[in-house]
Protein backbone atom coordinates (compact mmCIF):
# COMPACT_ATOMS: atom_id res chain seq x y z
CA UNK A 1 0.00 0.00 0.00
CA UNK A 2 2.78 2.58 0.41
CA UNK A 3 4.18 2.03 -3.52
CA UNK A 4 1.70 5.24 -4.69
CA UNK A 5 3.29 7.19 -2.27
CA UNK A 6 6.57 6.91 -3.28
CA UNK A 7 5.65 7.35 -6.90
CA UNK A 8 4.15 10.30 -6.36
CA UNK A 9 7.19 11.56 -4.34
CA UNK A 10 9.30 10.74 -7.45
CA UNK A 11 6.93 12.26 -9.76
CA UNK A 12 7.19 15.74 -7.61
CA UNK A 13 10.75 15.41 -7.36
CA UNK A 14 13.13 17.66 -9.58
CA UNK A 15 13.59 15.05 -12.32
CA UNK A 16 9.86 15.16 -12.45
CA UNK A 17 9.64 18.96 -12.88
CA UNK A 18 12.29 18.78 -15.46
CA UNK A 19 10.00 16.10 -17.52
CA UNK A 20 7.27 18.22 -17.87
CA UNK A 21 9.38 21.16 -18.89
CA UNK A 22 10.15 18.77 -21.83
CA UNK A 23 7.12 17.79 -22.71
CA UNK A 24 5.67 21.39 -22.30
CA UNK A 25 8.74 22.50 -24.80
CA UNK A 26 7.92 19.27 -26.91
CA UNK A 27 4.13 20.40 -26.78
CA UNK A 28 4.80 24.12 -28.15
CA UNK A 29 7.32 23.02 -30.81
CA UNK A 30 4.42 20.66 -32.19
CA UNK A 31 1.33 22.94 -31.53
CA UNK A 32 3.90 25.54 -33.77
CA UNK A 33 4.49 23.25 -36.44
CA UNK A 34 0.40 21.89 -36.59
CA UNK A 35 -0.90 25.60 -36.69
CA UNK A 36 1.80 26.11 -39.78
CA UNK A 37 1.10 23.42 -41.28
CA UNK A 38 -2.95 23.95 -40.75
CA UNK A 39 -2.93 27.28 -42.24
CA UNK A 40 -0.80 26.41 -45.27
CA UNK A 41 -3.50 23.09 -45.40
CA UNK A 42 -6.59 25.71 -45.46
CA UNK A 43 -4.84 27.92 -48.02
CA UNK A 44 -4.23 25.08 -50.42
CA UNK A 45 -7.21 24.31 -50.03
CA UNK A 46 -9.03 27.33 -50.08
CA UNK A 47 -7.05 27.45 -53.59
CA UNK A 48 -8.14 24.74 -55.03
CA UNK A 49 -11.50 25.79 -54.60
CA UNK A 50 -10.98 29.09 -56.04
CA UNK A 51 -9.96 27.00 -59.32
CA UNK A 52 -12.50 25.34 -59.40
CA UNK A 53 -14.84 28.04 -59.01
CA UNK A 54 -13.10 30.06 -61.19
CA UNK A 55 -13.20 27.45 -64.03
CA UNK A 56 -16.79 27.25 -63.23
CA UNK A 57 -17.96 30.43 -64.10
CA UNK A 58 -15.88 30.82 -66.64
CA UNK A 59 -17.93 27.51 -67.93
CA UNK A 60 -21.14 29.21 -67.75
CA UNK A 61 -20.20 32.00 -69.10
CA UNK A 62 -18.68 30.17 -72.20
CA UNK A 63 -22.05 28.42 -72.43
CA UNK A 64 -24.66 31.29 -72.68
CA UNK A 65 -22.10 32.68 -75.13
CA UNK A 66 -22.29 29.17 -77.52
CA UNK A 67 -26.17 29.09 -76.11
CA UNK A 68 -26.62 32.24 -77.96
CA UNK A 69 -24.41 31.49 -81.30
CA UNK A 70 -25.99 28.45 -82.01
CA UNK A 71 -29.82 30.31 -81.41
CA UNK A 72 -28.74 32.50 -83.57
CA UNK A 73 -27.37 30.38 -86.25
CA UNK A 74 -30.76 28.24 -85.88
CA UNK A 75 -33.11 31.60 -86.13
CA UNK A 76 -31.54 32.47 -89.36
CA UNK A 77 -32.72 29.35 -91.03
CA UNK A 78 -35.98 29.18 -89.36
CA UNK A 79 -36.37 32.47 -90.22
CA UNK A 80 -36.06 31.55 -94.22
CA UNK A 81 -37.91 28.69 -93.65
CA UNK A 82 -40.63 30.41 -92.07
CA UNK A 83 -40.82 32.86 -95.25
CA UNK A 84 -40.82 29.73 -97.71
CA UNK A 85 -43.29 27.64 -96.13
CA UNK A 86 -45.67 31.09 -96.34
CA UNK A 87 -45.13 31.88 -99.71
CA UNK A 88 -45.89 28.65 -101.09
CA UNK A 89 -48.61 28.00 -99.26
CA UNK A 90 -50.11 31.37 -100.43
CA UNK A 91 -48.37 31.29 -103.93
CA UNK A 92 -48.48 27.88 -104.85
CA UNK A 93 -45.41 26.66 -106.91
CA UNK A 94 -47.29 26.04 -110.14
CA UNK A 95 -45.40 27.30 -113.49
CA UNK A 96 -42.62 29.22 -113.51
CA UNK A 97 -43.35 30.21 -110.21
CA UNK A 98 -40.57 26.86 -109.35
CA UNK A 99 -38.15 28.08 -111.37
CA UNK A 100 -38.06 31.47 -109.32
CA UNK A 101 -38.52 28.90 -106.33
CA UNK A 102 -34.78 27.52 -107.74
CA UNK A 103 -33.36 30.84 -107.78
CA UNK A 104 -34.52 32.17 -104.55
CA UNK A 105 -33.36 29.32 -102.98
CA UNK A 106 -29.78 29.60 -103.83
CA UNK A 107 -29.97 32.98 -103.31
CA UNK A 108 -30.95 32.82 -99.57
CA UNK A 109 -28.53 29.93 -99.27
CA UNK A 110 -25.32 32.05 -100.26
CA UNK A 111 -26.57 34.32 -98.29
CA UNK A 112 -25.58 32.00 -95.35
CA UNK A 113 -22.77 30.81 -94.79
CA UNK A 114 -23.80 28.17 -92.17
CA UNK A 115 -26.44 26.93 -94.11
CA UNK A 116 -26.20 23.15 -96.37
CA UNK A 117 -29.13 23.35 -98.03
CA UNK A 118 -33.10 24.70 -98.65
CA UNK A 119 -35.00 22.00 -99.38
CA UNK A 120 -38.67 21.59 -100.18
CA UNK A 121 -40.38 18.23 -100.51
CA UNK A 122 -44.13 17.50 -101.53
CA UNK A 123 -46.22 14.66 -99.50
CA UNK A 124 -45.04 11.80 -100.72
CA UNK A 125 -41.00 12.70 -100.17
CA UNK A 126 -40.51 13.50 -103.66
CA UNK A 127 -37.93 16.82 -104.35
CA UNK A 128 -39.82 19.45 -105.31
CA UNK A 129 -36.49 22.57 -105.46
CA UNK A 130 -33.43 22.58 -103.68
CA UNK A 131 -30.44 25.61 -103.43
CA UNK A 132 -28.23 22.98 -104.46
CA UNK A 133 -28.98 22.75 -108.17
CA UNK A 134 -29.74 19.06 -107.96
CA UNK A 135 -32.39 17.30 -110.42
CA UNK A 136 -36.03 17.29 -108.54
CA UNK A 137 -37.99 14.18 -108.95
CA UNK A 138 -35.50 11.60 -108.62
CA UNK A 139 -34.74 11.81 -104.88
CA UNK A 140 -37.32 11.17 -102.13
CA UNK A 141 -36.87 11.82 -98.68
CA UNK A 142 -40.04 10.22 -97.00
CA UNK A 143 -37.56 7.81 -94.85
CA UNK A 144 -36.26 10.94 -93.10
CA UNK A 145 -36.98 11.40 -89.46
CA UNK A 146 -37.79 15.16 -89.92
CA UNK A 147 -40.03 14.33 -92.74
CA UNK A 148 -41.77 11.82 -90.41
CA UNK A 149 -42.20 13.88 -88.04
CA UNK A 150 -44.03 16.73 -90.17
CA UNK A 151 -46.26 13.99 -91.71
CA UNK A 152 -47.03 12.81 -88.42
CA UNK A 153 -47.68 15.88 -86.31
CA UNK A 154 -49.70 18.86 -87.20
CA UNK A 155 -47.13 21.28 -85.26
CA UNK A 156 -46.19 24.02 -87.42
CA UNK A 157 -42.86 25.23 -85.49
CA UNK A 158 -39.82 24.64 -86.67
CA UNK A 159 -38.33 21.20 -85.53
CA UNK A 160 -34.88 20.02 -85.19
CA UNK A 161 -33.80 16.54 -86.36
CA UNK A 162 -31.08 14.10 -85.23
CA UNK A 163 -27.69 15.32 -87.47
CA UNK A 164 -26.94 13.30 -90.27
CA UNK A 165 -25.23 12.76 -93.22
CA UNK A 166 -26.16 14.51 -96.14
CA UNK A 167 -27.48 12.68 -99.36
CA UNK A 168 -25.96 14.72 -102.26
CA UNK A 169 -23.42 15.52 -100.36
CA UNK A 170 -21.86 13.17 -97.78
CA UNK A 171 -21.51 15.91 -94.93
CA UNK A 172 -22.76 15.66 -91.82
CA UNK A 173 -25.65 18.08 -91.32
CA UNK A 174 -28.32 19.66 -88.98
CA UNK A 175 -31.71 19.51 -89.59
CA UNK A 176 -34.08 22.48 -89.15
CA UNK A 177 -37.57 21.72 -90.64
CA UNK A 178 -41.26 23.16 -90.72
CA UNK A 179 -44.48 21.76 -92.04
CA UNK A 180 -46.50 22.84 -95.34
CA UNK A 181 -50.13 22.63 -95.37
CA UNK A 182 -52.63 22.40 -97.76
CA UNK A 183 -55.24 24.86 -97.67
CA UNK A 184 -57.69 22.31 -95.87
CA UNK A 185 -54.88 21.73 -93.38
CA UNK A 186 -53.77 18.54 -94.67
CA UNK A 187 -50.06 17.68 -94.79
CA UNK A 188 -48.77 18.70 -97.87
CA UNK A 189 -44.98 18.52 -97.64
CA UNK A 190 -41.72 19.79 -95.80
CA UNK A 191 -39.52 22.72 -96.16
CA UNK A 192 -35.89 22.07 -94.89
CA UNK A 193 -32.90 23.86 -94.42
CA UNK A 194 -29.61 21.92 -93.31
CA UNK A 195 -26.64 23.28 -91.28
CA UNK A 196 -23.28 22.37 -92.04
CA UNK A 197 -21.72 20.66 -88.44
CA UNK A 198 -18.23 22.18 -89.14
CA UNK A 199 -19.98 26.16 -88.52
CA UNK A 200 -20.09 24.46 -85.06
CA UNK A 201 -16.95 22.69 -85.19
CA UNK A 202 -15.04 25.32 -86.63
CA UNK A 203 -15.96 27.79 -84.03
CA UNK A 204 -16.00 24.77 -81.11
CA UNK A 205 -11.80 24.50 -82.17
CA UNK A 206 -10.82 27.95 -81.88
CA UNK A 207 -11.77 27.62 -77.95
CA UNK A 208 -9.01 26.58 -75.63
CA UNK A 209 -10.33 24.03 -74.34
CA UNK A 210 -7.26 22.05 -72.85
CA UNK A 211 -6.35 18.73 -74.09
CA UNK A 212 -9.37 16.64 -72.94
CA UNK A 213 -11.82 19.31 -72.81
CA UNK A 214 -15.79 18.95 -74.68
CA UNK A 215 -18.48 21.17 -76.53
CA UNK A 216 -21.18 19.24 -76.61
CA UNK A 217 -24.32 20.58 -78.93
CA UNK A 218 -27.30 18.04 -77.23
CA UNK A 219 -30.48 17.64 -78.43
CA UNK A 220 -33.43 17.54 -75.85
CA UNK A 221 -34.00 14.09 -75.86
CA UNK A 222 -30.27 12.99 -74.81
CA UNK A 223 -28.92 12.82 -78.17
CA UNK A 224 -25.37 14.36 -79.40
CA UNK A 225 -25.79 16.57 -82.19
CA UNK A 226 -22.06 17.53 -82.27
CA UNK A 227 -18.92 17.14 -80.19
CA UNK A 228 -16.34 18.72 -79.64
CA UNK A 229 -13.57 16.73 -80.35
CA UNK A 230 -15.74 15.38 -83.42
CA UNK A 231 -15.97 11.57 -84.03
CA UNK A 232 -18.19 10.09 -86.29
CA UNK A 233 -19.41 7.49 -83.24
CA UNK A 234 -20.18 9.76 -80.95
CA UNK A 235 -23.45 11.56 -83.54
CA UNK A 236 -26.83 10.26 -81.61
CA UNK A 237 -24.91 9.03 -78.55
CA UNK A 238 -27.55 8.85 -75.61
CA UNK A 239 -26.69 10.99 -72.67
CA UNK A 240 -29.80 10.15 -70.94
CA UNK A 241 -28.67 8.43 -67.67
CA UNK A 242 -25.54 11.16 -67.82
CA UNK A 243 -25.31 13.30 -64.72
CA UNK A 244 -26.43 16.38 -67.19
CA UNK A 245 -29.78 14.80 -67.52
CA UNK A 246 -30.20 13.26 -64.49
CA UNK A 247 -29.47 15.21 -61.62
CA UNK A 248 -28.55 18.58 -63.64
CA UNK A 249 -31.11 19.79 -65.69
CA UNK A 250 -34.11 18.64 -63.65
CA UNK A 251 -33.24 21.32 -61.28
CA UNK A 252 -32.35 23.76 -64.00
CA UNK A 253 -31.84 25.33 -67.37
CA UNK A 254 -28.59 26.46 -66.70
CA UNK A 255 -25.60 25.66 -64.47
CA UNK A 256 -22.27 24.76 -63.46
CA UNK A 257 -20.90 21.21 -61.23
CA UNK A 258 -18.46 18.90 -61.54
CA UNK A 259 -19.27 15.83 -62.92
CA UNK A 260 -18.02 12.59 -64.81
CA UNK A 261 -18.68 11.57 -68.22
CA UNK A 262 -20.39 8.28 -68.91
CA UNK A 263 -18.71 8.42 -72.97
CA UNK A 264 -14.71 8.41 -71.60
CA UNK A 265 -15.40 8.43 -67.53
CA UNK A 266 -13.07 11.26 -67.90
CA UNK A 267 -14.06 13.63 -64.68
CA UNK A 268 -14.80 16.96 -65.67
CA UNK A 269 -16.28 21.09 -64.55
CA UNK A 270 -18.59 21.73 -66.78
CA UNK A 271 -20.90 24.53 -67.33
CA UNK A 272 -24.15 23.92 -69.43
CA UNK A 273 -27.46 26.00 -70.53
CA UNK A 274 -30.50 25.68 -72.47
CA UNK A 275 -30.65 27.42 -76.38
CA UNK A 276 -33.13 30.00 -75.75
CA UNK A 277 -36.29 29.29 -78.24
CA UNK A 278 -35.28 25.34 -79.61
CA UNK A 279 -34.75 22.11 -78.03
CA UNK A 280 -31.13 22.20 -77.33
CA UNK A 281 -28.71 22.40 -74.98
CA UNK A 282 -24.78 23.63 -75.17
CA UNK A 283 -22.40 21.63 -72.68
CA UNK A 284 -18.87 23.19 -71.97
CA UNK A 285 -16.53 20.62 -69.93
CA UNK A 286 -12.77 21.15 -68.80
CA UNK A 287 -10.71 18.43 -67.69
CA UNK A 288 -10.92 18.59 -63.91
CA UNK A 289 -7.39 17.19 -63.90
CA UNK A 290 -6.08 20.39 -66.15
CA UNK A 291 -8.23 22.65 -64.65
CA UNK A 292 -6.07 21.96 -61.21
CA UNK A 293 -2.54 21.19 -62.74
CA UNK A 294 -1.25 24.87 -62.52
CA UNK A 295 -3.11 24.38 -58.35
CA UNK A 296 -0.73 21.63 -57.88
CA UNK A 297 2.17 23.32 -59.11
CA UNK A 298 1.59 26.07 -56.82
CA UNK A 299 1.03 23.53 -53.87
CA UNK A 300 4.00 21.55 -54.10
CA UNK A 301 6.15 24.50 -54.13
CA UNK A 302 4.02 25.90 -50.82
CA UNK A 303 4.39 22.40 -49.31
CA UNK A 304 8.37 22.50 -50.24
CA UNK A 305 8.54 25.70 -48.37
CA UNK A 306 6.44 24.89 -45.40
CA UNK A 307 8.79 21.13 -45.46
CA UNK A 308 11.83 24.00 -45.05
CA UNK A 309 11.21 25.95 -42.37
CA UNK A 310 8.94 23.03 -40.16
CA UNK A 311 12.50 20.76 -41.06
CA UNK A 312 14.44 23.86 -39.87
CA UNK A 313 12.07 24.42 -36.18
CA UNK A 314 12.32 21.03 -36.02
CA UNK A 315 16.09 21.15 -36.01
CA UNK A 316 16.07 24.09 -33.53
CA UNK A 317 13.48 22.11 -31.59
CA UNK A 318 15.34 18.97 -31.45
CA UNK A 319 18.49 20.52 -30.65
CA UNK A 320 16.93 22.52 -27.50
CA UNK A 321 14.81 19.52 -26.25
CA UNK A 322 18.27 16.87 -26.10
CA UNK A 323 19.93 19.74 -24.11
CA UNK A 324 17.21 19.95 -22.09
CA UNK A 325 17.09 16.04 -21.90
CA UNK A 326 20.97 16.06 -20.78
CA UNK A 327 20.81 18.62 -18.21
CA UNK A 328 17.99 16.29 -16.42
CA UNK A 329 19.78 12.94 -17.22
CA UNK A 330 22.15 12.39 -13.93
CA UNK A 331 18.61 12.74 -11.77
CA UNK A 332 16.64 10.27 -13.92
CA UNK A 333 19.18 8.03 -13.61
CA UNK A 334 19.41 7.98 -10.36
CA UNK A 335 15.82 7.45 -9.77
CA UNK A 336 15.88 4.73 -12.77
CA UNK A 337 16.53 1.74 -10.36
CA UNK A 338 13.93 2.76 -7.92
CA UNK A 339 11.16 3.39 -10.52
CA UNK A 340 12.22 0.20 -12.57
CA UNK A 341 12.03 -1.69 -9.20
CA UNK A 342 7.99 0.22 -8.72
CA UNK A 343 7.14 -0.76 -11.91
CA UNK A 344 8.44 -4.43 -11.12
CA UNK A 345 6.43 -4.62 -7.95
CA UNK A 346 3.03 -3.34 -10.05
CA UNK A 347 3.41 -5.99 -12.46
CA UNK A 348 3.96 -9.21 -9.75
CA UNK A 349 0.83 -7.53 -7.57
CA UNK A 350 -1.22 -7.73 -11.23
CA UNK A 351 0.04 -11.14 -11.76
CA UNK A 352 -0.94 -12.62 -8.10
CA UNK A 353 -4.52 -11.26 -8.99
CA UNK A 354 -4.82 -12.40 -12.25
CA UNK A 355 -5.70 -15.54 -13.69
CA UNK A 356 -3.14 -16.17 -16.64
CA UNK A 357 -5.23 -18.15 -19.00
CA UNK A 358 -8.32 -15.78 -19.28
CA UNK A 359 -6.98 -12.62 -17.55
CA UNK A 360 -10.34 -13.09 -15.20
CA UNK A 361 -9.30 -11.87 -11.74
CA UNK A 362 -7.53 -15.23 -9.66
CA UNK A 363 -8.91 -16.70 -6.39
CA UNK A 364 -7.01 -14.88 -4.64
CA UNK A 365 -7.94 -11.58 -6.16
CA UNK A 366 -11.72 -12.87 -5.38
CA UNK A 367 -11.22 -13.68 -2.04
CA UNK A 368 -9.81 -10.45 -1.21
CA UNK A 369 -13.19 -8.69 -3.45
CA UNK A 370 -16.00 -10.78 -2.30
CA UNK A 371 -14.71 -10.24 1.41
CA UNK A 372 -14.84 -6.17 1.35
CA UNK A 373 -17.86 -6.00 -0.70
CA UNK A 374 -19.72 -8.40 2.04
CA UNK A 375 -18.67 -6.01 4.53
CA UNK A 376 -19.60 -3.14 2.73
CA UNK A 377 -23.07 -4.71 1.71
CA UNK A 378 -23.12 -5.75 5.85
CA UNK A 379 -22.41 -1.95 6.87
CA UNK A 380 -24.17 -0.28 4.64
CA UNK A 381 -27.15 -2.58 4.10
CA UNK A 382 -26.70 -2.79 0.58
CA UNK A 383 -27.49 -5.86 -2.18
CA UNK A 384 -24.85 -8.05 -3.04
CA UNK A 385 -24.91 -10.66 -5.50
CA UNK A 386 -22.52 -14.18 -6.30
CA UNK A 387 -23.11 -15.99 -9.77
CA UNK A 388 -21.40 -19.25 -9.88
CA UNK A 389 -20.65 -20.90 -13.09
CA UNK A 390 -19.49 -24.14 -14.44
CA UNK A 391 -18.70 -25.71 -17.68
CA UNK A 392 -21.29 -28.93 -18.34
CA UNK A 393 -19.21 -31.82 -19.83
CA UNK A 394 -15.63 -29.95 -19.31
CA UNK A 395 -13.92 -33.27 -18.59
CA UNK A 396 -15.68 -34.90 -22.03
CA UNK A 397 -14.81 -31.98 -23.91
CA UNK A 398 -10.48 -32.15 -22.31
CA UNK A 399 -10.80 -35.95 -23.09
CA UNK A 400 -12.56 -35.57 -26.38
CA UNK A 401 -10.51 -32.70 -27.90
CA UNK A 402 -7.41 -32.28 -26.03
CA UNK A 403 -6.13 -30.11 -23.40
CA UNK A 404 -5.40 -27.20 -26.21
CA UNK A 405 -8.70 -26.69 -27.18
CA UNK A 406 -10.48 -27.29 -23.78
CA UNK A 407 -8.09 -23.63 -22.72
CA UNK A 408 -9.38 -21.94 -25.55
CA UNK A 409 -12.87 -22.91 -24.24
CA UNK A 410 -12.18 -21.58 -21.24
CA UNK A 411 -10.56 -18.46 -22.74
CA UNK A 412 -14.07 -18.01 -24.92
CA UNK A 413 -16.27 -18.43 -21.97
CA UNK A 414 -14.12 -15.72 -19.82
CA UNK A 415 -14.31 -13.23 -22.69
CA UNK A 416 -18.13 -13.73 -23.25
CA UNK A 417 -18.87 -13.37 -19.70
CA UNK A 418 -16.64 -9.76 -19.91
CA UNK A 419 -19.06 -9.02 -22.54
CA UNK A 420 -21.82 -9.21 -20.04
CA UNK A 421 -20.70 -7.72 -16.96
CA UNK A 422 -20.95 -3.92 -17.50
CA UNK A 423 -20.66 -2.03 -14.67
CA UNK A 424 -16.87 -0.77 -13.23
CA UNK A 425 -17.47 -2.31 -9.88
CA UNK A 426 -18.51 -5.72 -10.65
CA UNK A 427 -15.67 -8.64 -10.86
CA UNK A 428 -15.78 -11.73 -13.12
CA UNK A 429 -12.89 -14.45 -11.59
CA UNK A 430 -12.26 -17.83 -12.44
CA UNK A 431 -12.73 -19.86 -9.50
CA UNK A 432 -10.85 -22.93 -10.08
CA UNK A 433 -10.68 -24.97 -13.24
CA UNK A 434 -13.59 -24.91 -15.20
CA UNK A 435 -15.86 -22.95 -12.93
CA UNK A 436 -15.99 -19.14 -12.82
CA UNK A 437 -17.62 -16.61 -10.42
CA UNK A 438 -18.94 -13.09 -10.97
CA UNK A 439 -19.63 -10.90 -7.99
CA UNK A 440 -22.38 -7.98 -8.32
CA UNK A 441 -22.25 -5.00 -5.78
CA UNK A 442 -25.25 -3.51 -5.25
CA UNK A 443 -27.16 -6.18 -7.23
CA UNK A 444 -30.56 -8.37 -5.85
CA UNK A 445 -30.72 -12.26 -6.51
CA UNK A 446 -33.43 -10.89 -9.32
CA UNK A 447 -30.95 -8.75 -11.34
CA UNK A 448 -27.91 -11.63 -10.50
CA UNK A 449 -30.71 -13.69 -12.49
CA UNK A 450 -30.73 -11.66 -15.19
CA UNK A 451 -27.53 -11.38 -15.96
CA UNK A 452 -26.41 -14.95 -15.44
CA UNK A 453 -28.95 -15.71 -18.23
CA UNK A 454 -27.74 -13.41 -20.21
CA UNK A 455 -24.18 -15.28 -20.21
CA UNK A 456 -25.56 -18.73 -20.26
CA UNK A 457 -27.84 -18.14 -23.68
CA UNK A 458 -24.61 -16.17 -24.87
CA UNK A 459 -22.58 -18.95 -24.58
CA UNK A 460 -25.02 -21.83 -25.79
CA UNK A 461 -24.95 -18.91 -28.90
CA UNK A 462 -22.06 -18.73 -28.85
CA UNK A 463 -22.01 -22.51 -31.27
CA UNK A 464 -18.45 -24.13 -29.96
CA UNK A 465 -18.56 -27.17 -30.72
CA UNK A 466 -18.80 -30.33 -28.26
CA UNK A 467 -19.77 -33.74 -29.70
CA UNK A 468 -19.69 -35.67 -26.38
CA UNK A 469 -22.38 -33.50 -25.42
CA UNK A 470 -26.03 -33.75 -25.46
CA UNK A 471 -26.44 -30.21 -27.08
CA UNK A 472 -23.69 -30.63 -29.50
CA UNK A 473 -22.44 -27.17 -28.54
CA UNK A 474 -20.85 -26.10 -25.30
CA UNK A 475 -23.15 -25.05 -22.24
CA UNK A 476 -23.12 -23.98 -18.64
CA UNK A 477 -24.94 -24.03 -15.49
CA UNK A 478 -25.39 -21.08 -13.49
CA UNK A 479 -26.01 -21.40 -9.96
CA UNK A 480 -27.28 -17.65 -8.17
CA UNK A 481 -27.52 -16.09 -4.62
CA UNK A 482 -28.19 -12.87 -3.21
CA UNK A 483 -26.87 -12.23 0.25
CA UNK A 484 -29.05 -10.53 3.03
CA UNK A 485 -27.35 -8.13 5.10
CA UNK A 486 -29.65 -8.08 7.59
CA UNK A 487 -28.92 -12.18 8.62
CA UNK A 488 -25.32 -11.72 9.11
CA UNK A 489 -24.50 -14.59 6.91
CA UNK A 490 -20.62 -14.71 6.18
CA UNK A 491 -19.01 -15.06 2.70
CA UNK A 492 -18.65 -18.67 3.19
CA UNK A 493 -22.30 -19.23 3.36
CA UNK A 494 -22.80 -16.94 0.51
CA UNK A 495 -20.56 -19.04 -1.54
CA UNK A 496 -22.16 -21.82 -0.52
CA UNK A 497 -25.29 -21.30 -1.40
CA UNK A 498 -24.36 -20.16 -5.10
CA UNK A 499 -22.35 -23.54 -5.53
CA UNK A 500 -25.34 -25.46 -4.39
CA UNK A 501 -27.37 -23.99 -6.39
CA UNK A 502 -24.68 -24.66 -9.15
CA UNK A 503 -24.96 -28.12 -7.56
CA UNK A 504 -28.90 -27.87 -8.45
CA UNK A 505 -28.48 -26.88 -11.83
CA UNK A 506 -25.97 -29.55 -12.90
CA UNK A 507 -28.56 -32.31 -11.49
CA UNK A 508 -31.61 -31.09 -12.92
CA UNK A 509 -30.07 -31.57 -16.51
CA UNK A 510 -27.63 -28.98 -16.94
CA UNK A 511 -27.38 -25.57 -19.21
CA UNK A 512 -29.58 -23.44 -16.67
CA UNK A 513 -29.67 -21.10 -14.37
CA UNK A 514 -31.00 -21.93 -10.62
CA UNK A 515 -31.27 -19.63 -7.82
CA UNK A 516 -29.96 -20.44 -4.32
CA UNK A 517 -32.97 -20.97 -1.80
Amino acid sequence: MGHPSIYDRIEKSRPGVARLKVRSAVTLLGAVCLSMALIVSWEVWSSRQYHLHDKEVAMSNLAQTLASQAQATIKQADTLLFSLVDRLENDGIEGDRLHRLQRLLSAQRNELSQIHGLFVYDQTGQWIANSNGAEVGVANNSDREYFIYHRDHPDRGPHIGPSIKSRSSGEWIMTVSRRINHPDGSFAGVALATIYLSHFLELYDSIDMGKNGVINLIADDASIVVRRPFNEADIGTSLAKSPLFTQLLPNGSAGTATIKSIIDGVERVVGYRRVEGYPLIVFAALNKDEVLAGWRKESMLSAAIVSLLLGFLGVLGYRLIKLMKQQNLIQVELLGSQERLLELNRNLELLALEDALTGLANRRQFDLFIQAETGRARRNLTGLALVMIDVDHFKAFNDHYGHLAGDQCLRNIAAIIIEHIKRPGDLAARFGGEEFAVVLPGTDYVGAFLVAEKIRRAVQAAGLQHNESPEGVITVSVGVCGYDPASQTRTEDLIGAADKALYVAKASGRNMSVIAN
